[in-house]
């Protein structure tokens, strides 16, 4: 046979015939174990793996879009300047002062000392409630309503410190006043049309800190309102009434609300009942 040719079968079957069978052995304690572990490997590999193209990842799904947030509800209860903490819609401009203390607000703590419960009505035309009208006046010279008549109502006194509403050309303005160089006042709202045996808070808050803080309140009332009594954090002390409104203030501390504890309403017929404070607020 030459060099690069392939042997016949026959010969190819003679060559096989002379070379020596290879004895037979057992693989090694263990091996049958391992190669099996191996194969098992394999098959699960290839049963896993897809024989077919792979299909194309689904298109990611936007997310939903988020609902719209519940609007909040704020709480009739907001602070102005001064430290003045104020229920209900109300501008205050004040003449701030200091108390020997340190203490600061638009009326002194002698003025606050001088507070009494049962209140005094006053004359807007003559002595004190003139005074004190023209002082109202003058601040509030460019306030709403200006040059329109004007009509006073819920004046009184309660030691040294006066009080009013000033009605001008539908708005209406509460002021306090102790001195040429202590008051304040606000626009509030117009007195409110309700039941006749109704009444209801509009306006509330507290001026001032320390020693020289004092609460106020004011609301509306119905025609068979005769008289109001409070009662807060331990003080009792009666409201003054006057055309279809109600106007209150009380010397206090943060913790005493403007909110009244109590309230005891006598109506025209005579008869009276007593409810809490929140009560009042319209709902």
């Amino acid at each position: 046979m030459n060099a690069g040719q392939r042997p016949e079968p026959v010969e190819r079957a003679e060559l096989l015939g002379l070379v020596p069978v290879p004895a037979e052995r057992d693989l090694p304690a263990g091996r049958h174990a391992l190669h099996r572990e191996r194969l098992m490997r394999q098959i699960d590999l290839d049963t896993s793996t897809p024989t077919t193209a792979a299909t194309p990842a689904p298109a990611p799904v936007p997310a939903p879009a988020p609902a719209p947030a519940r609007p909040r509800f704020r709480r009739r209860l907001t602070v102005t300047l001064a430290s003045a903490l104020v229920v209900g819609t109300a501008v205050a401009v004040a003449v701030t002062q200091s108390s020997p203390g340190g203490a600061r607000g638009p009326l002194s703590s002698a003025e606050l000392a001088s507070w009494t419960g049962v209140p005094t009505p006053l004359a807007a035309s003559t002595g004190p409630g003139a005074t004190a009208e023209k002082w109202c006046l003058d601040r509030m010279a460019d306030g709403p309503g200006a040059g329109q008549p004007v009509k006073i109502t819920n004046a009184d006194l309660r030691g040294k410190v006066a009080s009013m509403i000033v009605n001008r050309g539908g708005n209406a303005m509460l002021c306090y006043v102790a001195s040429e160089t202590s008051g304040l006042w606000e626009a509030i709202d117009p007195v409110k049309n309700v039941a006749a045996d109704a009444v209801t808070y509009d306006t509330g808050g507290s001026h001032g800190d320390g020693d020289s803080m004092f609460n106020y309140a004011q609301g509306s009332v119905g025609a068979d309102v005769r008289t109001i009594t409070m009662q807060v954090a331990g003080r009792t002390f009666q409201v003054t009434v006057a055309d279809g409104r109600w106007t209150a203030w009380w010397p206090g501390t943060m913790s005493h609300r403007a909110v009244p504890d109590t309230v005891t309403v006598t109506l025209a017929d005579g008869t009276t009942r007593t409810v809490g404070g929140s009560s009042l607020f319209t709902r």
